[in-house]
């Protein structure tokens, strides 16, 4: 009897998924207080968002009351760099940083133990060179920027170049993101949803928890409802505003689609991972990759 190759679901049976933007600032384009930008994102049904702002920290204790005061969730984090820039998500200090090397930067962050993201490859010439050397000390990286999409990146290569990473052996999330810049973006195009467990306190730690372990979803407007891997067989349900569902594999093939919110696949167990897009014309779902255990 054929021996079942097994997949690694970053996904429990969970129903609480909460939505969050982990890129966040209150004073590039303009100062904007955290308190209004959270009653911007809460009007928005969104239940967190993260603050990170460039090069600086901000205590627990401030970071509770602008939580209070907009009623959701905020997670401390710092955006890392003057240029290449690399958020440390779950932080209330600034880390020391002494090398202008990317991959190294990313180690030292890496090592004070929150999410680890590469910001917006696209932004730089070198960019995505830079991701892949550092990659092996990123949680993740973001696919979808709506800041710079706006800008005029091609957010699409974003995503060739996860797969690539992908494809290449490394271990890692993608991300979507607004960028908010209050002077030059409004928020809600580029999201996380976070899967939790239906009972737990969520807390920042709890969230920044789950984001390492894949357990969320990246967003432009299509959603996700449940992911099942039993006995090779692959079942996603997704949200209304979902139109199609796809199975995608190493370099972007498409390897099952079907139309509609739900989706059932045998699991070709050659694949080293596979990964999820919730589809609605242009707007995109991305699940995390479905890694093939060792």
């Amino acid at each position: 009897m054929a021996t079942t190759i097994e997949y690694e679901n970053p996904y429990s049976a969970s129903k609480r998924w909460l939505r969050g933007n982990i890129h966040t600032h209150q004073f590039c384009g303009g100062p904007i207080k955290p308190a209004i930008t959270g009653k911007m994102y809460r009007q928005l049904h969104y239940d967190f968002i993260a603050i990170t702002d460039h090069n600086q920290a901000h205590p627990q204790e401030e970071v509770e009351e602008w939580s209070r005061q907009a009623g959701v969730i905020i997670i401390p984090g710092v955006e890392h760099g003057n240029t290449d820039h690399i958020i440390e998500l779950g932080t209330n200090q600034l880390t020391s940083v002494n090398s202008d090397d990317y991959a190294e930067r990313a180690r030292t962050l890496q090592a004070g133990g929150g999410f680890i993201l590469g910001c917006h490859p696209q932004e730089y010439p070198d960019g995505e060179e830079k991701i892949k050397r550092g990659a092996n000390h990123l949680h993740a990286i973001e696919i979808f920027n709506a800041l710079r999409e706006g800008r005029g990146t091609k957010e699409i290569l974003n995503v060739q170049l996860w797969d690539e990473l992908l494809a290449g052996g490394k271990r890692i999330w993608g991300v979507a993101v607004d960028d908010f810049h209050a002077a030059y973006i409004g928020p809600g195009q580029g999201w996380v949803c976070v899967q939790v467990p239906e009972q737990a306190k969520i807390t920042w730690p709890l969230l920044v928890e789950q984001l390492k372990k894949g357990a969320f979803y990246a967003s432009t407007y299509p959603g996700f409802e449940s992911f099942n891997l039993e006995q090779g067989v692959l079942r996603v349900s997704a949200a209304k505003r979902t139109r199609m569902l796809k199975v995608l594999g190493p370099g972007g093939i498409i390897l099952h689609e079907e139309s509609g919110q739900t989706l059932e696949w045998r699991i070709d167990g050659g694949l080293p991972y596979f990964r999820v897009e919730a589809v609605n014309g242009g707007k995109r779902a991305w699940s995390q990759p479905f890694f093939r255990r060792q």
